[in-house]
């Protein structure tokens, strides 16, 4: 699944290109079968061999990075190392230092995009990343989302790559268990045109948007006879797409007011769903159906 519309234990993959690299410059040489013969510092082809006083190096070649400089980094803010997830909806954000993260599309030398790969392991650098369950892309440039995982143990890796998704040797690692606990539950009241609502989490923190992103809390957006928005999707805001970001877990909707001349008495329904600290859509969510006059 490629995400175009949106929706930390540590390991870094440079080690394997440094030791494809030591296993290319051992076994330089002639191949044709012919006699070999070596003097101190180079191989019957004319190439060098390690030293005392030279070590075989890995190249630009022989480990993709795009440009991006030898300091750079990237890392997985949320979730955090061995986190415990209660909800299948997985909050996460990222920080690169020292490359710049964009959409996809053009190739620009030093930058890249973000994909998350799930119980898989990182992309050799200079290899395309796949696209599938397992390999999720953020070609939108995002530097936050949702993912969605069954329960139990996995492995999460962030990695970069290219305009092109071609992977680059900068990878992020954690673990993480996921369970299926949070929920909410809902109580309304109706009088005239007026909804009374109060919403209670279950395993779950309903917290102000300007607290930021956060594993297993988020705060509440209320969706008046609508479809509720998809998982990773930013919730948008008008009249049937309210959001709560100061926190709220009760108030008071009047559905005249609120959906001004497309209000009618009668049936209408309500979701409420949780959202991330920027507003991404999770499922953790609720609804009921009330009968206005």
């Amino acid at each position: 699944m490629c995400i175009y519309n949106n929706t930390s234990r540590r390991a870094f993959v440079g080690t394997i290109s440094s030791a494809v690299a030591v296993g290319l410059a051992g076994c330089s040489g002639n191949q044709s079968g012919g006699t070999e013969t070596e003097t101190e510092g180079t191989t019957t082809d004319g190439q060098a061999t390690p030293t005392e006083t030279q070590e075989a190096t890995p190249t630009e070649s022989e480990t993709y990075m795009n440009g991006v400089g030898p300091d750079a980094s990237v890392s997985f803010d949320v979730p955090s190392s061995d986190a415990e997830l209660t909800s299948t909806y997985v909050q996460w954000k990222a920080t690169a230092d020292g490359v710049t993260i964009e959409k996809a599309g053009d190739v620009t030398e030093g930058a890249g995009h973000y994909h998350i790969l799930v119980n898989t392991d990182p992309v050799t650098p200079g290899e395309i990343i796949p696209t599938d369950d397992s390999h999720i892309h953020y070609g939108t440039g995002q530097t936050d989302g949702v993912l969605e995982l069954e329960p139990g143990d996995h492995t999460l890796h962030l990695q970069v790559g290219d305009g092109v998704h071609k992977a680059i040797d900068l990878v992020d690692t954690v673990e993480v268990t996921v369970r299926d606990e949070a929920s909410l539950s809902l109580d309304t009241t109706v009088d005239g045109s007026v909804v009374e609502w109060d919403v209670t989490a279950e395993n779950y923190t309903i917290q102000p948007a300007s607290e930021g992103i956060n594993s297993n809390a988020g705060h509440l957006h209320a969706l008046i006879d609508t479809d509720h928005v998809p998982v990773g999707e930013v919730i948008p805001t008008d009249a049937r797409h309210m959001h709560f970001g100061d926190g709220s877990t009760s108030g008071r909707i009047d559905l005249a007011e609120q959906l001004g001349d497309e209000y009618e008495p009668g049936d209408h329904t309500i979701h409420f769903q949780v959202g991330t600290g920027t507003h991404r859509a999770t499922m953790v969510h609720t609804h009921t159906t009330v009968t206005t006059e």
